[in-house]
């Protein structure tokens, strides 16, 4: 994205992971109306973490109008950009795509899993810049009202986006945002971390089926990465290339299948 000392852009797509009716989108309505002239909103109609950046190929997307400038269908949060910047917004293209906010982290081994991300690593494809938000939560003692769950996302979420708009980034990076669920130490940049270490596998009352439970988190943890970030309170901010190429590797094995075909 090229830099806008503003911080401010003309028009800002909204989507998430979450659904239509989610609070978190709510949520990011309203940082958008702070800093665009014009918000779009195009999200799923249901609930579609997990999804990553899953698109349906196989059935037609339904699409339902909510009002002036506003969708959901019945498909992915990826299918939501492909619909949106190919057809309903193809005369009146995004600045800027803000992606969430997502009920959840989503860092380390979750981002490629993650449909929050999957949304914006779409539209980055298609050219438009894009910040994914996430909230973390503590689930065990989740507030009775669900708005309350965002309230770090609320007041600091806005100050971080627009200097990320003013400072800009490359075409090819999605900006990944996670917020703590308690007061923020500060905002620090990090790389892409790993956590997982098994998933709990939990059998149905049906016979040959199963369900993926909860997820068995890694002993040792990396003081560098995201994940020791987000678990110690820090708003973490790390850009996510397209280019997934292991630059050292692909250099390793253009020596090794030179030297064997001479």
């Amino acid at each position: 994205m090229k830099p806008t000392a503003s911080g401010k852009v003309g028009r800002i797509l909204i989507s998430n992971d979450d659904g239509i009716n989610a609070t978190g989108l709510k949520v990011m309505e309203d940082i958008a109306l702070a800093i665009a002239d014009e918000v779009w909103v195009f999200a799923p109609d249901d609930n579609c973490s997990g999804y990553g950046r899953a698109l349906t190929l196989k059935r037609d997307l339904n699409v339902t109008r909510h009002g002036d400038k506003r969708f959901s269908c019945d498909g992915t949060p990826a299918d939501c950009m492909v619909l949106a910047l190919n057809h309903f917004m193809k005369s009146a293209m995004p600045d800027l795509i803000l992606s969430g906010v997502n009920l959840g982290m989503n860092i380390a081994d979750d981002i490629t899993c993650s449909g929050t991300i999957g949304a914006a690593w779409e539209a980055t494809v298609h050219g438009i810049p894009s910040i994914a938000v996430s909230q973390k939560i503590n689930r065990q003692n989740m507030p009775v009202d669900l708005m309350d769950a965002y309230a770090i996302t609320r007041s600091d979420a806005l100050p971080v986006i627009t200097q990320l708009i003013q400072k800009g980034w490359p075409e090819d990076v999605i900006m990944n945002i996670n917020f703590p669920s308690d007061t923020p130490k500060g905002i620090r940049p990090f790389p892409v971390g790993r956590h997982k270490a098994s998933d709990e596998i939990v059998p149905s009352d049906t016979e040959n089926a199963f369900r993926i439970g909860l997820l068995r988190q890694r002993r040792h943890i990396n003081k560098e990465d995201d994940y020791f970030g987000i678990m110690n309170d820090y708003i973490t901010v790390t850009p996510l290339a397209l280019n997934m190429t292991s630059q050292q590797e692909l250099d390793d094995l253009k020596v090794l299948f030179n030297d064997r075909n001479g």
